[in-house]
């Protein structure tokens, strides 16, 4: 199996190991962290170093591929846009849970989290780094951008658009053929009847928007 390298190690990584240990396909040498310490052990797999470690830690564990496992958006792709600052060839799998449903002519990016019962229909889109959560559904048509996050238990209508870095959270529905903005977060049980602009936060059943959000602002809680 190929070896690889997680980036990361906070809840998220946990889910992110679990599936990639199910596919069977690669395997985990260790995590890169920024906060806990090396040497120290993170859901069974050692800390290894940190991000600015990767060169020698390439060479040291005959890594040249991995995964990110972060879930705000804006931070994966800090840490993307670093990595390949660093080492331009470098290699990112997807991690997709065998319990996932993928349809006909599916195109997915590389970098994606594609977790349990999770169904993504015929001719849907998911561009790099996107996160699909458990038991969301992605229906025929549908366009993912880069670094976007559809959470767990959330369904879109067909022919739906989330924009790059936005939020589908906790068990929203989103009506068919809608665009979701760029760097927009949808709160937890929305119903979006409508269009929702870039950089807001909205919700509601309909949902509404609430406020403004600023690029990079975080939605997640910390570890």
């Amino acid at each position: 199996m190929e070896n690889i390298v997680l980036f990361g190690g906070g809840l998220h990584a946990n889910v992110c190991i679990d599936i990639i240990e199910k596919m069977g396909e690669f395997n985990i040498v260790g995590i890169i962290d920024s906060i806990e310490s090396i040497g120290s052990k993170l859901y069974g797999y050692p800390v290894i170093g940190r991000q600015n470690d990767i060169i020698s830690l390439r060479k040291q564990y005959n890594i040249d591929a991995g995964f990110i496992a972060i879930g705000d958006n804006y931070a994966r792709a800090l840490v993307k846009n670093d990595i390949v600052l660093q080492m331009p060839d470098f290699q990112f799998i997807n991690a997709i849970h065998p319990a996932a449903s993928i349809g006909r002519n599916v195109k997915l990016g590389v970098g994606i989290a594609v977790m349990a019962n999770a169904v993504l229909n015929p001719d849907a889109v998911v561009e790099d780094f996107c996160i699909i959560n458990t038991g969301a559904q992605l229906e025929h048509n549908c366009y993912m951008c880069e670094y976007s996050h559809l959470s767990a238990g959330s369904i879109t209508g067909g022919k739906v658009k989330i924009g790059k870095y936005s939020t589908i959270t906790l068990g929203v529905v989103l009506v068919d053929r809608l665009n979701i903005g760029e760097n927009t977060v949808v709160g937890s049980g929305a119903v979006v009847l409508k269009d929702i602009p870039d950089n807001v936060l909205a919700y509601g059943n309909p949902a509404k928007v609430i406020r403004s959000r600023k690029p990079g602002e975080k939605f997640l809680k910390s570890r």
